[in-house]
Formats: C-alpha cells, structure tokens, sequence
C-alpha cells in the first residue's frame, strides 16, 4: 500500500494536493523520526514534515546513554562518533571524580548527521514520506481526521504525532503538556585541527561551573562538543561564561572559539498532562519530557517516540485507545521526567555536597551499574540494592577520585 492523493485544495490562487496517510508526524528530531519508524515496521502509511531543509544544523551534544540507544527503533552504528566506558562528575574546583564501567557508557554522535540518517533509513520504505523544508502553518481536527497544512501540500491522517520542540504548534494548539520550566544549553564544536587540550579528557560533567548548571566536554572523533547548561540564564552572559569555560579546561584555540556558537532551551518537567480524547501524541521536548538534572533529553525523545509508534499500531487495529500512550509514558519517561523536576534544585543548591553524597557506593554503584545496564534514574534506585551487590561481585564498576581543584576559573 502507499499513500494516495485526494482533492487538490485551493489556497489563494494556488492549487496543493490533499494526501492522506495513517500517521502524520510533524517535526524530524530523533524523537518524531523514532515513531514514524515504529509505526512503519507496524505496517501504517507515515508522511513526516519538517520546517527545517536536511539536512540541518542542531545544536546538541550528542551524547547518547546506553537507554537511549535501546530506545531506539533503526541502527545506530553509521551515526556513531565514539565510545566510552568512563565518564567525570566533577565539583568545579573541588573533587574529581571518574566513573567507569566494563563496557561502553556513552555513545556519541553528531545530530545532523544522526537526524538525517534516521530519515534517510525511514525513506527506504514505500510507506513513508519525508517533506523537509516545509514549517506547519496550521493544523485542523475536520471530523475523525488531522488536517495538517502547510505551504505546499494538506496532509491528512487519523492519528497524529507531535514531535515539533519545544516551541511546537502541535502542544500549543492542544494544550496537552505544560512544562514548569525551561533550561537553556550553548555549545560550541572545537575542531581537532584548530584546538588542543592535554590531556584528552572523557566526557566530563563540571556542576558548579555556573549558579544552577555546569560545563561539560563529550569528545568526539573530530572534535570536542564543549558547554554549559543551566536551569536558569537569568543574569547570566552565557557566551562569555563559555568563553571563560574553554580557557579554564585549558583548550588551546586557534582564533575565535566561540564562532560556532549555539543556543537552545529544554522544556523541563511536562509531567502533568491533561490527556486528550483525540488520537494526538506530544513526544520529546514537545512535552517537556526531559532529565532537570542532566538534561538529557535525546532518550526521553527515543522511548516516548517509540511508544507513540506502537500506540498508533494498536489504534489503527483497533487493540487499543489513544490514552494508552500517555499511560505508557509512566513506564520510563515520566517517572525520570518527575523525580529530576523535583531533585535539580536541591542538587545545584550545593553540587559539591550533592557529588558527595553521589560518591557513596550504595549510591554510585547501583546508578552507574544501571546506567551501563540502559536503567533509568527511578528503575537504577528502585532496583539498587541487586544492582550494588552485581557491581561488587562482578567488578563493573569504578570510581577514582582527586580531590585536587579542576581548573582555575
């Protein structure tokens, strides 16, 4: 089966095809691309749309936790820039510590290339229909149907997903998610051509930094993604405070390190919803699902992603309603998206202690053991206690500590 075109609509004097599909999903990130995946291995007919021509620049680090690359429905391996198996929670300008596991942590990747290339294995179905390039001007509930309309074409479907950020029209007209708060991330990329550091740091994780955030460096083959995250911005010169980053790390610059500069919010603790009737599901940064500590959001974009697929499987075959969906997410989305929302001040209120009370092997030991297992934060300290004896007995886990100062700042 593929999709097939309806009436031609007339929109001031230019004619647009009406296609109609099972699932439309508007927005292209790794969490919109996920569910169009999973829906297709269901069978559905999937159109995908996104303002942005791919593929596009996206400002992310690109760190992707071993739940993550579970989560995810299509390979990852041609996306794949490096590995580790040790990862730093540094207290800026107190203790040092690492934190390994016997098997790889942490993956990396680059976003555009990782976006496109989720698109790209999607395109390989007959299915499936991409149009990059083209913003969403409205969206309209006519009957039992989704009108989604932009410039060039209507696209009409029963079922949809969406997946547009966190300034998306599809939560806007819905009203579905309603975040509590919103972080802000900049990052630049240093290139391995035009910037040393010595020596080659893992990826490192440095709270305190900034009031309410940290800095981080994720290596990659190339290059170095490089930067800070915060709860709040609010009184805060990120551009500078990055700049001031980079030369503390002691990175070595060949001329402006800041002319890749980039900045972006995440929605943070959307786990209050008012659950539709209709058969629209909000997934990712579209919902606000994300960690508050972190602010990791790619596995949060993954899993909810691919339950949204799923659920509009089970709907097209009539197995299931669309509330299903939002009931799934208490599997392991919203449970993290929860617990962080209510930890993130207390932890940045004092991060050294906080990364004291972290060091503690009944702590440490379960949540890296479950982070190397794809554990969620809640299912890490729910099943802690099997976790800190595996651990023990099986040597999985490592901490080495230098309570020495990081960098000067």
């Amino acid at each position: 089966m593929t999709p097939h075109e309806g009436e031609r609509t007339i929109v001031g004097r230019k004619a647009i095809p009406t296609v109609e599909y099972d699932l439309v999903v508007v927005g292209a990130g790794p969490g919109g691309s996920n569910a169009a995946a999973a829906a297709l291995a269901g069978g559905l007919e999937v159109a995908q749309v996104d303002r942005a021509r791919f593929p596009r620049i996206k400002p992310c680090a690109g760190g992707l936790t071993i739940k993550a690359c579970e989560s995810l429905a299509l390979p990852l391996e041609p996306s794949l820039r490096s590995t580790f198996r040790a990862f730093e929670f540094n207290a800026w300008r107190g203790t040092e510590r690492r934190f390994g596991y016997r098997s790889p942590i942490l993956k990396m990747v680059l976003r555009p290339e990782f976006d496109n290339h989720l698109v790209e294995r999607n395109r390989t179905s007959d299915r499936f229909r991409f149009f990059d390039g083209e913003p969403v001007v409205a969206i309209d509930r006519d009957s039992d149907r989704f009108v989604v309309r932009t410039p060039e074409r209507e696209l009409v479907a029963r079922q949809l997903v969406g997946a547009d950020g966190a300034n998306g029209t599809t939560n806007r007209l819905f009203r579905i998610a309603s975040p509590r708060r919103r972080a802000v991330a900049v990052e630049i990329n240093l290139y391995r051509d035009r910037a040393r550091i010595e020596p080659e740091p893992v990826p490192c994780f440095d709270f305190g930094f900034l009031p309410l955030g940290y800095g981080w460096i994720f290596p990659k083959d190339d290059h170095w993604s490089v930067g800070l995250y915060a709860l709040s911005a609010s009184g805060v010169d990120l551009r500078a405070r990055l700049a001031e980053y980079v030369e503390a790390r002691g990175f070595d610059v060949d001329g402006d390190p800041l002319d890749t500069f980039e900045a972006h919010t995440i929605p943070l603790g959307g786990h209050r919803l008012a659950v539709p009737d209709e058969p629209v599901y909000v997934v990712g940064d579209a919902g606000g699902f994300a960690d508050a500590l972190t602010g990791e959001g790619i596995f949060h974009a993954l899993e909810s992603g691919r339950l949204a697929g799923e659920t509009a499987i089970r709907v097209a075959r009539g197995e299931a309603k669309p509330r299903a969906y939002y009931r799934s997410l208490w599997r392991r989305v919203l449970p993290d998206t929860f617990l962080t929302h209510h930890l993130a001040d207390r932890f940045y209120r004092d991060p050294a202690r906080s990364l004291a009370w972290l060091a503690k092997p009944v702590l440490w030991r379960p949540i890296v053991h479950g982070y190397g297992r794809g554990a969620t934060v809640v299912e890490s300290l729910v099943r802690g206690p099997l976790y800190w004896a595996t651990s023990l007995m099986r040597r999985t886990t490592s901490i080495v500590a230098r309570t020495r100062p990081t960098r000067s700042a």
